[in-house]
């Protein structure tokens, strides 16, 4: 048994310790010829990988980066992120994610919120271009001393450096001349288990997003109970989640580094390709949001392909249809549900081995014991067999609070320490936990958090929109999607299409309403807000296919 509370099944287990990068360093003496990171051609192993997040290291403690301060990183999943990641993380700095599918003003807020001191970038993804983004940030932020360029996904020679923003990556390695054995020894020496690792961002009810701090001891306490709970002594993990997601950070990359696994990366989902990576590089443990497993389950080659290598298939994030449990259960792998969010750190819930795919199909497994958690009914009270509470978590695993908001983070906690998750599941008879809602107006879409008031804001910048209200409704892929009832300004017009162009500069694409309806006026409460209450309603049987 471990100091962490789990006992891991591995074999040859490595020295516990308290920080994350400690683990990749510990692998890269312990097996250094062994597998890490895979993107396409590229094999990088733990000795490469562990040397190359040093030279890393040392840059950034030359260039002036210390304790606490944050570092961000723009790309999607592909080997520099973690890189990068371990490097800042290694000598006690906070890595922060942002999402590739971001528009100005989402970049804005969020680097407003966690000012970094750097920024390392992607110039091009998907045949988008990043300089006027990254060229707005620096010129309007003064705490963002420079920005780091990353070589062109499509490896083009149109290089930022070039066009007046920031430096090359290589230009940026140099710095690590200037920094010797002795001052990254005293660097890592300050690290504490509790400091913040990551800062990740989810939103409020307020719809701004507001930034996590998860720290060391959180992400490897977490990575120990769930490889107790999915042991794999040989961990091939399939990673395409955003880099900015929880999933990707604590379930995935810090698991599979704990366990001296390999992250093969795929850096654009797409379902053909994903069943090609899994058959060609053995995957063994797949985990997705069950939209994702959908679009996988109705590709043409998924009958075709052989998925043998798989132990374990996993998703979070909300229910799987029972025909499609039915229909990945007969890849012999080990199925999973499991209940997790930012502010967690990980997973607290699993379900058993010996589910029935009817009862998986609608559970999100039971409370880990070696957690602290419980469910409280509207009168305060721990709910019984067939009631419904809000799931609430106590533990030092938990986020150490949001970033620079210490009244929001308190607003999260009740007023003996327990962490309010605004979601609601009720205690079925077997002990499992069913989620049946949740407390703020949140809705999920595609396994992303989605919060009204922030698209409702985007679309009441329009000239021509007095008013909008934006509720959540079922969908037969992404589970919900947005649905915005829009008030015009008095004597103006307004398309849906016109909306949805407005919303697409505005807001990443999961966040963009699927339905618009134009509606002569809002229907309103004595106190002058929107009825929401009423206008949902009159939803409730409404579904967009």
């Amino acid at each position: 048994m471990s100091k962490y509370g789990a006992s891991t099944s591995l074999p040859n287990p490595v020295p516990e310790f308290e920080k994350i990068s400690d683990y990749l360093y510990a692998h890269g003496k312990r097996k250094p010829d062994a597998e890490a990171l895979v993107w396409n051609e590229r094999r990088i192993d733990y000795q490469s990988f562990s040397s190359a997040v040093e030279t890393l290291s040392r840059a950034l403690i030359a260039y002036g980066v210390e304790r606490g301060d944050r570092i961000g990183f723009l790309g999607a999943p592909r080997p520099e992120f973690l890189i990068v990641m371990m490097a800042v993380v290694d000598i006690g700095a906070i890595w922060m994610g942002l999402h590739p599918r971001y528009q100005l003003e989402e970049f804005r807020h969020v680097v407003e919120q966690a000012a970094p001191k750097l920024i390392f970038a992607f110039e091009e993804i998907e045949n988008r271009i990043y300089s006027p983004e990254l060229e707005s940030l620096k010129k309007e932020f003064e705490f963002i001393e420079e920005i780091v360029i990353l070589n062109s996904v499509l490896k083009r020679d149109c290089s930022m450096s070039h066009r007046g923003v920031g430096i090359s990556f290589d230009q940026f390695l140099g710095f690590a001349n200037n920094c010797d054995w002795d001052r990254l020894v005293s660097a890592r020496e300050l690290v504490e288990a509790d400091d913040p690792a990551v800062i990740i961002f989810t939103s409020g009810t307020t719809g701004k997003p507001k930034g996590a701090m998860n720290s060391h001891f959180g992400l490897v306490y977490c990575a120990h109970i769930e490889l107790s709970r999915w042991p794999d002594s040989d961990m091939r993990v399939l990673q395409n989640m955003p880099i900015n997601h929880i999933a990707n950070i604590g379930m995935m990359s810090s698991c599979t580094l704990v366990a001296g696994g390999c992250l093969v990366f795929q850096d654009r989902f797409e379902p053909g390709d994903l069943l090609r990576i899994i058959e060609q590089e053995k995957i063994t443990f797949w985990l997705q949001s069950p939209v994702q497993f959908h679009m996988v389950a109705a590709h043409p080659d998924f009958n075709n392909t052989d998925l043998s290598s798989l132990k374990y298939i996993i998703w979070g994030g909300g229910p799987m249809p029972r025909h499609l449990v039915e229909k990945l259960i007969k890849l012999d792998a080990n199925l999973a549900t499991a209940y997790g969010m930012t502010e967690l750190t990980c997973y607290v819930t699993y379900s058993d081995a010996d589910t029935t795919a009817e009862t998986m199909a609608n559970i999100i497994g039971r409370p880990e014991p070696r957690y602290n958690l419980r469910l409280i009914t509207d009168e305060d009270k721990e709910a019984g067999v067939g009631q419904s509470g809000e799931i609430q978590a106590r533990g030092r695993w938990l986020m150490k609070g949001y970033f620079n908001q210490p009244e929001e983070t308190l607003k999260a906690y009740t007023a003996d320490g327990w962490f309010k998750t605004g979601d609601v599941a009720e205690l079925c008879e077997d002990g499992n936990w069913k989620l049946v809602g949740r407390l703020k107006e949140m809705y999920k879409s595609g396994g992303y958090n989605i919060y009204p008031r922030e698209i409702e804001i985007a679309i009441e910048q329009h000239p021509a929109v007095a008013l909008t209200a934006v509720l959540g409704i079922s969908h037969d892929l992404y589970d919900e999607v947005g649905y915005a009832f829009v008030e015009p300004v008095s004597g103006q017009q307004v398309t849906d299409l016109e909306l949805s162009d407005w919303c697409k500069k505005r807001l990443a694409n999961y966040k963009v309403p699927k339905k618009f309806e134009i509606v002569e006026s809002l229907p309103r409460l004595p106190i002058g807000k929107i009825d929401k209450q009423l206008l949902k309603k009159n939803l409730e049987k409404y579904e967009v296919g």
